[in-house]
C-alpha cells in the first residue's frame, strides 16, 4: 500500500520506520509534543473518539517517554474544542470556542511556534500552552477570510496597526 503526503509517496515500511524512530528516540528528547487526534492515534495506538480516549492516549505517550503532551482536539466533532495537556505531575483541559470557519490553515504550526515563543520568554510549559491556544483561537476568530478553500488564520491578531494601507 502506498500513502501520499503532499507530493511525496511513501510505503508503509518507510512510515513505520519513521514512527519507530520518532517513538524510540525523538519524543524523549523534546520538551513538548503537540499531536492532533490522527497523529496521537498513530503514536499511542489508541483510537480516539472522545476526551477520555485523548487522556488515555496522552498517558500512553508519557509512558513511551514524552515529557509533556498537548493533544489538540480540533478533529473531534464537538461544540467546543478541548485540548488535553498532560505530564507526570499536571493535567489540564483547555476548552475553547469552536468557530465555524474553513480558515484554519496553519493552526498546528502556529500553535507550536506560539508555545515555543511563550516558553522561551520564561513561562511554564503549561502556561505557554494556554497562551499559545488563546493566541491561535484569536487568530482563527479574526481570520481575513481569504480564498475559497482552507484559508489562513490572522497571525497579526494581537497587533494594532494605526496606519491604513490602500
Amino acid at each position: 500500500m502506498r500513502v501520499y503526503y503532499g507530493k511525496a509517496v511513501y510505503n508503509n515500511k518507510e512510515i513505520n520506520a519513521a514512527i519507530k524512530v520518532l517513538k524510540k528516540k525523538l519524543i524523549k528528547q523534546v520538551t513538548l509534543i503537540t499531536p492532533n487526534i490522527p497523529e496521537a492515534e498513530i503514536l499511542s495506538g489508541i483510537k480516539i473518539k472522545d476526551k477520555k480516549d485523548m487522556i488515555s492516549a496522552a498517558k500512553e505517550l508519557i509512558k513511551i517517554g514524552a515529557k509533556n503532551v498537548l493533544i489538540k482536539g480540533g478533529h473531534l466533532k464537538s461544540r467546543n474544542v478541548e485540548d488535553i495537556f498532560l505530564n507526570k505531575f499536571e493535567f489540564k483541559v483547555f476548552i475553547s470556542t469552536r468557530y465555524n470557519t474553513k480558515n484554519t490553515h496553519g493552526t498546528g504550526c502556529t500553535l507550536s511556534s506560539a508555545i515555543t515563543t511563550f516558553f522561551s520568554c520564561g513561562k511554564s510549559i503549561k502556561r505557554a500552552c494556554e497562551l499559545g491556544i488563546k493566541y491561535v483561537n484569536s487568530a482563527i476568530f479574526t481570520n481575513p477570510k481569504l480564498g475559497k478553500g482552507h484559508g489562513p488564520i490572522n497571525h497579526l491578531n494581537s497587533m494594532k496597526i494605526k496606519k491604513r494601507f490602500i
